[in-house]
């Protein structure tokens, strides 16, 4: 890569915003909310953490009250009982009939601030465990599991966030827009989702005898990676020797990965909308995903929170290590202030991106006819 294309490549937008969609909800005022005072559905939430409130469920006595919220999946739902004498929440959650547990606290406690701050203190981690058994099963994708002691991403009503990333061409960003917008419009979502691109560092190491035989190949190595990308690596792939005498041809590139963020009850019927057999969400009946390229289904803030993070297909020929930061830079949190400045230029930032990726294709592209035609000029 010469000392042109990285100084034209060095002015790439670490991000671009690209979509945001925020479901039609009845106003609804947490601070307003008396449990003594509920008398019908209207005086509850619409939504909450799981779903939508199935107001066929809600039950008034003496006794209290109690309401069913229905998630997307069967046998998905988050149930809230107020107990009118000894003036209690009683709280119970079920994902795909995996129990999430069940909790009781004193009603004089908000109860925006008792599931934020006692329900889930902790994400349960059979629902984690059982969304990687099954999404794994079913797509062409991996799960991270939420690391213990780390942050999480909570909102209220929405509940914890998810982020589903994969790798994507600069020249397949605003196409990639356009089909997530046509995918909401078709069939509005009930749950947010924001989609932004991020530059991330990318190394690719294949390993000599094991993955496919081009990944040995230099030239063809550094081809496929700028058609994927749209952008240069960092230099030609490298042979690396390992203690034990193996070896590993290395790629080293940044690359852009789309990040899709949305509720965890929204994850399962968003990847059944995103589903198809030659795009980046793909089951294991469609023709198969290089491992490199396919999707990571992260927790919320995985990125702001780990340095990096290394995956291994099942056959352990490939391995690719992302890298979110340098151990000695800030991590950086964005303000409202400065989402919302992004947005105003998001238009702008992705034109900027446009024109860099195709301003370094064309130069690649040249270089190498150069090459091929013996002009050492």
């Amino acid at each position: 890569m010469t000392p042109s294309l990285l100084v034209r490549q060095s002015g790439l937008p670490r991000s671009v915003p690209l979509f945001r969609f925020a479901p039609d909800r009845a106003p609804f005022s947490w601070r307003d909310l008396n449990p003594a005072l509920v008398r019908s559905a209207s005086n509850i939430p619409q939504y909450l953490v799981l779903g939508d409130l199935d107001p066929s469920t809600f039950e008034l006595s003496n006794a209290g009250w109690s309401a069913r919220w229905q998630g997307n999946e069967s046998d998905t739902h988050f149930d809230v009982t107020y107990k009118a004498k000894t003036k209690q929440w009683h709280i119970r959650q079920t994902w795909c009939g995996l129990d999430g547990g069940f909790s009781i606290f004193p009603a004089a406690m908000p109860l925006d601030k008792v599931i934020a701050e006692g329900v889930y203190m902790q994400f349960p981690r059979t629902w984690d465990s059982g969304a990687k058994l099954q999404l794994e099963s079913t797509y062409q994708i991996t799960i991270i599991e939420q690391p213990e002691n780390a942050y999480a991403f909570f909102g209220i009503p929405d509940g914890a966030f998810r982020t589903i990333a994969f790798p994507i061409a600069v020249r397949n960003l605003r196409p990639m827009r356009q089909w997530i917008q046509d995918i909401v419009a078709e069939s509005p979502l009930t749950y947010p989702i924001t989609v932004e691109a991020k530059l991330i560092f990318q190394a690719l190491n294949y390993l000599e005898g094991k993955a496919p035989d081009w990944t040995s190949q230099r030239a063809v190595m550094f081809n496929h990676s700028v058609a994927e990308t749209g952008l240069a690596p960092q230099g030609l792939p490298v042979r690396e020797e390992a203690n034990d005498g193996s070896a590993a041809w290395t790629l080293r590139r940044e690359i852009y990965f789309l990040f899709i963020g949305l509720p965890f009850a929204g994850v399962t019927d968003f990847l059944s909308r995103m589903v198809s057999a030659n795009g980046p969400i793909r089951t294991f009946a469609d023709p198969d995903f290089r491992f490199e390229l396919r999707p990571v289904v992260i927790p919320a803030g995985f990125e702001l929170q780990t340095e990096s993070l290394a995956l291994w297909d099942k056959a352990r020929t490939t391995r690719s290590s992302l890298q979110f930061a340098h151990s000695d830079e800030p991590k950086i949190v964005p303000t409202i202030d400065d989402i919302i400045e992004a947005e105003k230029t998001a238009t702008a930032t992705l034109a900027k991106a446009e024109a860099i990726s195709g301003d370094v294709v064309t130069a690649v592209e040249q270089i190498f006819q150069r090459v091929t035609k013996g002009d050492k000029s």
